[in-house]
């Protein structure tokens, strides 16, 4: 009975005061909201490990991360073909390659798609079935079996209709070779990661025999009994293994430091350059969630205050402590269920929109892992449920124990709400440094990641993207066969490369088209650096070289992004050649290496080339700087050289084409000219240059919005929370004041008191707050790069907006006590 009249009294008390309860609900959905959006989203992308029906996690067994070129290393074949036959770690191994391929011919045109060339046990390792036909089986692997292949659900619906007689269909892949269609997978399945059909790796790779450059990433499952850490163990001393025993030949495979082998989670090895920003966002919510439980405790708290003496008058009757911490628990359950209701509402559209984000973002490359769909599941649900009875217990106790630890013999003596005891000060101390900590991580955290992803979208790559198209050109196989044969090898390179020019200069002719380029990477996009030699400038060690990007790119093209050539010449038939190696490199390296304005006619090479002789490149001209990779990547570089793609004659290289009237118009122009030229060569990924730049920013900007999103709310919280904190703590010592001036203080030195007071505090919450903000910093620079201004907007901006805050919300509530009569002070009730 007496549980049923204290749920009736804690839900009248808050239907008494709507506006509070409205506040309170809705700082608390905020808070959870966000919680439960950001672990819905990471637990998707990291934490969860991939499994499958066993629920044995999947990982990633490959080499380590490669930031100087953004990219994960494969191992040689041979070494992963040791490792699954000789281990004690692994229940079972397989391996895959990533690429593409292109089905379709003449008739319908090529359709590029993501293709992974895997072991046939990988069909077992995940004990997936087929819907249609079969799997891949070990005889697919052997030399001289007939060329076969598994489509994904999306692509035998959307490229076959989802023609039942697939199986047993014959259809041209990479425009030439046919392969026999014997198997469909299920809807949602993409493993290793983005795979849209599968196809047998061959022998020479899934069983090699000796070293060859064939390259493979692995995935595994660890045997029962073995943890990561012991995993680690055992592969960093299978490194060691394998660095003793190699030949000169090979001795550039193994790192200085001897580690060959990595092993990751799946998820996590996907995303390995986001890991620390992923970690941070977590750390920044949690403290969001923090900074909420605060704020609704101290607004309980203040209802305390007004509540103080009928608190004292129920104490005084005999009624247990234990039932009026109940009731004061029943508030705070009745308001952080409904802020946990409105919380999965609010979670629940945002991962909405984060899915569509995904699909938009990656629709024309289709990279999307296939474990990206975000969605609330039950782990999300049970850390909703710890996160309510940690808020409940957080926002609860601190009122409750306020309430009962106050001093009732003076509150009913005096009828007043009695002096703010040592603790009661203390506690009100804690809780606006505490405001002010989280508050300046928070927002230092948000502005950083904010600017700097604003920055490394707008950034001047050196070119002009503006009216600009690009695309990804294919040649086919079958229009462009290779002779491997020495002698006609470099014969079909350059019917390659006359296609190119010949559909440059058809673009060319159409006069809304200005200019068109080609190049293996465009500025704004790819990165990578590796190290150079200068002739007779040789360091004693490899990492002492200077480093730039490298890219091929066709001649008299420059002007169509607006990038000019500065010194000597541009490429042309003079380094047309086998034996010919020129080189253009960009106005850094001239200006830094070559001071005296002399680069023309110098040499350089790449400087793992120093085992070989000869491998020179001769400087022909200089180039106006261009960027490549994002601001924010380590990978990006500032210094680039540019090789001639006439001796390469690439299947495929990116283009971009300057343009007149409106990009629909473009996009068309380019395909009918592609289509006069030769039909049967596939254009991809058009899209503006513009959208191109933006492309891997994708997440950093999708995460920067939620650090913002996060920014907001913290400083609604900070500036509602310091204020209530704050005016709380003054209305406290309300009488003290009376006291003070009573005694003949003046106010201005009652209000620099608690000016300086409020100083301490903030003092000691903004170094507390800035320096676990560096430390948060240190996790998210270990892969990526903040710009210059971001740091000192956040670090002076950040700390300076708080100081206004505290300093206001001290200065507002003690001039209203200031302003008040002693008398009505020291009665004040």
């Amino acid at each position: 009975m007496s549980l049923t009249l204290d749920i009736k009294y804690a839900a009248r008390l808050l239907s008494k005061k709507p506006s509070f309860t409205a506040l309170t609900v809705a700082i608390v959905a905020v808070g959870l909201g966000l919680t439960l959006y950001t672990f819905s989203l990471l637990n998707s992308l990291l934490f969860s490990p991939l499994s499958f029906a066993d629920n044995k996690p999947i990982f990633a067994v490959e080499g380590f991360y490669d930031h100087t070129h953004l990219s994960r290393r494969p191992l040689m074949a041979f070494d992963a073909y040791n490792l699954q036959q000789n281990n004690a770690i692994f229940e079972e191994m397989g391996f895959y390659q990533e690429g593409t391929t292109f089905v379709g011919g003449p008739d319908e045109g090529l359709r590029k798609f993501n293709s992974s060339y895997v072991t046939a046990n990988m069909f077992t390792f995940t004990d997936i079935q087929p819907i249609l036909g079969r799997v891949l089986q070990e005889e697919d692997h052997f030399e001289g079996a007939e060329a076969v292949l598994v489509l994904g659900f999306d692509m035998w619906q959307n490229y076959f209709n989802g023609d039942p007689n697939i199986i047993d269909q014959i259809v041209p892949i990479d425009g030439a070779d046919p392969a026999r269609v014997v198997g469909v997978m299920p809807e949602g399945f993409g493993f290793p990661a983005i795979a849209q059909m599968w196809q047998p790796l061959s022998q020479d790779v899934v069983a090699p025999t000796q070293r060859n450059y064939g390259w493979v990433y692995g995935f595994a499952k660890l045997k029962d009994g073995v943890s990561l850490s012991q995993a680690e163990v055992s592969l960093n001393e299978k490194s060691r293994e394998i660095a003793a025993s190699l030949t000169d030949d090979f001795n550039w495979l193994i790192p200085d430091n001897n580690l060959y082998f990595s092993i990751e989670p799946i998820k996590k090895a996907n995303i390995t350059q986001y890991y620390g920003m992923f970690i941070a966002l977590f750390i920044v919510v949690f403290l969001i969630l923090l900074l909420a439980c605060i704020n609704v405790g101290n607004l309980l708290l203040a209802r305390v205050n007004e509540r103080i003496k009928e608190v004292a008058i129920r104490v005084a009757l005999g009624v247990p402590r234990k039932r009026l911490v109940l009731q004061m628990l029943w508030e705070s359950i009745f308001i952080c269920l409904l802020g946990g209701f409105l919380a999965i509402l609010l979670a629940g559209w945002g991962l909405d929109i984060t899915n569509h984000v995904f699909d938009s973002a990656y629709e024309v490359d289709n990279l999307k892992p296939f474990w990206w769909v975000v969605a609330l599941d039950s782990d999300a649900l049970v850390a909703l449920a710890i996160a309510i009875i940690a808020m409940v217990l957080i926002t609860g106790f601190i009122p409750a124990w306020k309430s009962l630890n106050g001093d009732f013999n003076s509150v009913l003596r005096d009828g007043t709400r009695g002096a703010l005891g040592k603790k009661a000060a203390n506690v009100s101390r804690v809780l606006v440094i505490s405001e002010i900590l989280l508050s300046c991580v928070v927002l230092v955290m948000a502005t950083i990641l904010l600017v700097s992803s604003y920055s490394a979208g707008n950034a001047d790559y050196g070119v002009n993207t503006s009216k600009r198209l690009t695309a990804q050109i294919q040649l086919s196989p079958s229009d462009f066969p290779v002779r491997w044969d020495t002698e006609f090898e470099f014969e079909d390179r350059q019917i390659r490369t006359k296609f190119y020019y010949d559909l440059k200069t058809e673009l060319e002719n159409n006069q809304n088209v200005e200019a068109a380029i080609y190049m293996s990477q465009l500025p704004g996009t790819g990165g990578g650096t590796s190290y150079f030699e200068i002739e007779g400038q040789k360091a004693e060690v490899l990492n002492e070289n200077p480093y730039s990007n490298n890219e091929a790119v066709s001649s008299g093209s420059w002007h169509a992004l607006d990038m000019q050539i500065v010194q000597g010449r541009d490429f042309d038939y003079r380094d047309v050649g086998l034996e010919v190696d020129s080189i253009i490199i960009n106005e850094s390296i001239a200006r830094d290496f070559f001071p005296d304005g002399d680069a023309i006619g110098q040499r350089v090479r790449r400087a793992r080339e120093e085992d070989y002789e000869g491998g020179w490149s001769t400087i022909v001209g200089v180039v106006s700087d261009s960027f490549h990779g994002t601001t924010m990547d380590f990978s990006s570089a500032s210094y680039n050289s540019y090789h001639p793609m006439d001796n390469w004659g690439p299947f495929s290289i990116m283009m971009a084409m300057h343009y007149r009237g409106t990009q629909a118009e473009a996009q068309q122009i380019l395909f009918d000219t592609v289509n006069k030229v030769n039909p049967n060569v596939g254009v991809f990924h058009v899209q503006s240059y513009d959208a191109l730049i933006k492309k891997p920013m994708i997440l950093i900007s999708a995460v920067s919005k939620i650090f913002l999103l996060c920014g907001v709310v913290a400083a609604f919280l900070a500036a509602s929370g310091i204020y209530a904190v704050a005016a709380n703590s003054v209305q406290q010592r309300t009488q003290e004041i009376g006291v003070r001036r009573a005694l003949g203080s003046s106010d201005g030195k009652i209000l620099s008191l608690f000016m300086t007071q409020a100083s301490w505090q903030l003092l000691l919450g903004i170094a507390c707050g800035v320096g676990i903000s560096i430390w948060l910093l240190s996790l998210m620079a270990q892969t990526m790069i903040f710009s210059q201004s971001s740091y000192l907007i956040a670090m002076l901006g950040m700390p300076s907006l708080i100081i206004c805050m505290v300093l206001l919300a001290t200065y507002i509530p003690t001039r209203r006590v200031v302003q008040m009569e002693p008398s009505d002070a020291l009665h004040y009730n």
